[in-house]
């Protein structure tokens, strides 16, 4: 029976770890700004499972600082502002036949946009000594920013626990990652690390079919691809049938390395290329499902979070679908589990799930990876703002990840931290007079908390959540 206990809790300890909702995947992803790295990145931020530390660039299809502005275009379309992006250095290479293909290819909108303010090496360096787990870089373009960080602070080399790099061949070396920064390559490979080395040989190719399936997928990311190369800039090649998966194929291995065939072909170098006919097409499968991700990566309990209108009270029910599909699902269920546990539709409580969606999403995170200082104080109605944070956060007091300010200045506001990194928001001043003048007008139509007065609380709470718009209602600032 002592056996069987035992069993019994280790299975538990299992099932716990393994649907901890944390990243299986910690990622710095460096790029040169083509049409598959792009392809590769929106993969990648699109997938629970990875953790994307930082995005930097390098010089080949674009020049490093112009591929950052699209990267940093492409994270603001997807509001992850705060995953940092730096600028390799330039290496004033000739240009390769697809540089004003590259040039034309929009990833977001890059108007306002201005120039990183930390270097590549920088970026990488800092991303290394704030993770505790050990790191993978996934490079897309040359080795140009690895040997720098590896010549500034050899010891790093510690914190890495592999590199995949797109590359056509290691003996002999050779392909455009490569022959872009061979002297770079070159020190790399000889520096020990262990390298991943994958390559597709052209074998999948991006057509109208294979967008189709990307479609299918469904999602912000899926469509933005699908978008993208509908455009000027990739229409052409796409019908031409000249575009193929190359660097987008490091995902594939990444989610799936049973489908590739590895040599080792040095002591800490191992190519991987696609096993066999049948395994080229689960490797298209592979991505179009990581496009996909889990079915609903942040439930614990439900297979699948209950989005059936019919499920709903009378109220709620009419604007279930149009919740989600303006907000997503993650504020649909975060919004559902707030309100059971504060125990009434309340406003503030909205608010907080609003407040923390929006603030894992800067960071591109999923719960239970983010602390909270809240200033929304101990007292109805703005400390319901608390409840609001913890569900759409996983910051629990249980889980020690929140702390309520105890200044005597009450207000929505609240301070964010992931890995060092901090950012402050809090209601603009429009919607807090808004919500004060809309409360003082329940009070005086129906009493002060009576039934009437929830009541009519209710109907505001659910009018705010189908209005404010968690991109729109924030004031955020950085705190350094």
């Amino acid at each position: 029976m002592r056996r069987f206990f035992c069993f019994i809790f280790l299975i538990g300890c299992f099932c716990a770890a393994a649907h901890s909702g944390k990243a299986r995947f910690h990622v710095l992803i460096d790029t040169d700004g083509a049409a598959d790295d792009f392809r590769a990145i929106c993969m990648l931020l699109g997938n629970r499972e990875v953790e994307v530390l930082s995005v930097t660039t390098s010089e080949g299809a674009l020049t490093p600082d112009v591929a950052a502005l699209k990267v940093t275009a492409l994270l603001r379309h997807f509001h992850h502002e705060g995953i940092p992006v730096g600028a390799g250095r330039m290496l004033n290479i000739s240009p390769p036949a697809w540089r004003r293909q590259s040039e034309k290819m929009l990833w977001g909108d890059t108007a306002r946009i201005t120039a990183p303010e930390q270097t590549a090496v920088e970026v990488i360096i800092s991303a290394m000594e704030n993770e505790e787990e050990k790191i993978i870089l996934i490079c897309l373009g040359a080795l140009t920013n690895l040997s720098d960080v590896l010549v500034a602070r050899p010891q790093l080399k510690e914190r890495i626990d592999r590199v995949i790099w797109y590359n056509s061949s290691d003996h002999p070396l050779k392909g455009a990652n490569y022959d872009a920064d061979r002297a770079s390559a070159d020190k790399t490979l000889a520096a020990g690390v262990h390298i991943d080395m994958v390559s597709g040989n052209d074998l999948i190719t991006i057509n109208e079919d294979y967008l189709r399936s990307i479609a299918a997928a469904g999602g912000a990311y899926a469509q933005h691809i699908v978008d993208t190369h509908s455009g000027d800039a990739l229409q052409s090649v796409v019908a031409s049938g000249h575009m193929k998966a190359w660097d987008d194929l490091t995902v594939a291995y990444l989610f799936a390395p049973e489908l590739f065939h590895s040599v080792r072909t040095r002591e800490n170098i191992t190519v991987h290329s696609p096993a066999d006919a049948h395994a080229i097409e689960q490797i298209r499968q592979t991505l179009v499902e990581t496009l996909a991700g889990k079915p609903d990566s942040e439930s614990r309990v439900f297979a699948m979070f209950p989005e059936d209108p019919g499920l709903y009270a009378a109220d709620v029910a009419p604007v279930a679908k149009n919740l989600i599909e303006r907000y997503g699902h993650s504020e649909w269920r975060a919004g559902v589990l707030a309100n059971e546990l504060h125990g009434h539709l309340g406003i503030y409580a909205v608010i907080g799930v609003k407040m923390g969606i929006r603030a894992r999403e800067y960071f591109n995170i999923g719960v239970d990876d983010i602390a909270v200082v809240s200033y929304a104080g101990a007292r109805p109605p703005v400390s319901c703002l608390n409840d609001g944070l913890q569900v759409s956060t996983g910051a629990t007091i249980g889980h020690g990840l929140i702390r309520v300010s105890n200044e005597q200045d009450i207000r929505p506001e609240a301070v964010f931290t992931f890995k060092n990194k901090t950012i402050r928001m809090k209601l603009k001043p429009e919607y807090v007079q808004q919500i004060r003048q809309d409360v003082t007008e329940g009070i005086r139509l129906h009493g002060d908390l009576t039934e009437a007065y929830w009541e009519y609380i209710r109907l505001l709470a659910i009018k705010y959540w189908q209005e404010l718009d968690r991109h729109e209602i924030f004031d955020r600032t950085v705190d350094r």
